[in-house]
């Protein structure tokens, strides 16, 4: 086998050295589905160009890094008038447009208790099917009517969840096409120190980005 790859060697430098010295006589001898392998100028590249990957570092030592979120802005997606947010939109994590909402429209700040708000997202998936799943969930003391009614208009109805972190950066969960779907629950308690309180949550599923950070020159429309 060595012997037979030393020969099959040694013919193929025999066959490139005539090709410069003779090229149109061996060109006439190869077959033309040989040419752009034997005769072209351009470089052949064996496989296909691949990601590159970054590295990733933690955060530096000697600065705060707090947990937590202190409130979300909702919109329906009815409220959004083109598809938000979109991919190419996001560089580098980083979302640079404003939610396209229709005129007029501001979003509902959902403010929770202390230390109960909280947003996740997940990638997974087979090689080449990965999505992002996101979920969220924060508490609200009391059980109020117009907790409840605000908690209603929610039944049914898709959105968008826009997490303020407690560090000022913002984030964005769900798109207009793929919305957040959202639930609640209460809990009456069963003694006095006991917590009355209500439980929003939301999730997501098929993103094909983690929720991007939103800009922070981007304005968010809210009540006055």
């Amino acid at each position: 086998m060595k012997n037979l790859r030393l020969i099959g060697s040694f013919l193929f430098a025999l066959v490139m050295v005539a090709s410069a010295v003779f090229p149109a006589d061996v060109q006439a001898m190869v077959p033309v589905s040989l040419h752009d392998f034997m005769f072209s100028a351009d470089p052949i590249v064996c496989g296909a160009a691949g990601a590159v990957f970054t590295g990733i570092s933690r955060k530096v030592r000697g600065v705060a890094n707090i947990g937590g979120i202190t409130k979300m802005v909702l919109f329906a997606d009815t409220d959004l008038t083109t598809d938000w947010p979109l991919q190419k939109d996001i560089t580098a994590g980083v979302l640079s447009t404003p939610p396209p909402v229709a005129a007029g429209v501001v979003g509902a700040v959902l403010t929770f208790d202390t230390n109960t708000g909280r947003a996740k997202s997940a990638r997974k998936g087979d090689l080449g099917y990965q999505t992002v799943d996101v979920d969220g969930e924060g508490k609200f003391a009391g059980y109020e009517a117009a907790q409840i009614d605000a908690l209603d208009k929610t039944l049914n109805s898709g959105g968008v969840a826009i997490i303020y972190y407690k560090n000022g950066d913002r984030s964005v969960y769900g798109t207009k096409l793929e919305p957040l779907t959202f639930e609640d629950a209460s809990d009456t308690g069963a003694k006095g120190d006991d917590k009355l309180q209500l439980d929003f949550k939301f999730k997501g599923s098929g993103y094909a980005f983690h929720p991007p950070l939103l800009g922070p020159t981007v304005v968010v429309p809210l009540p006055a």
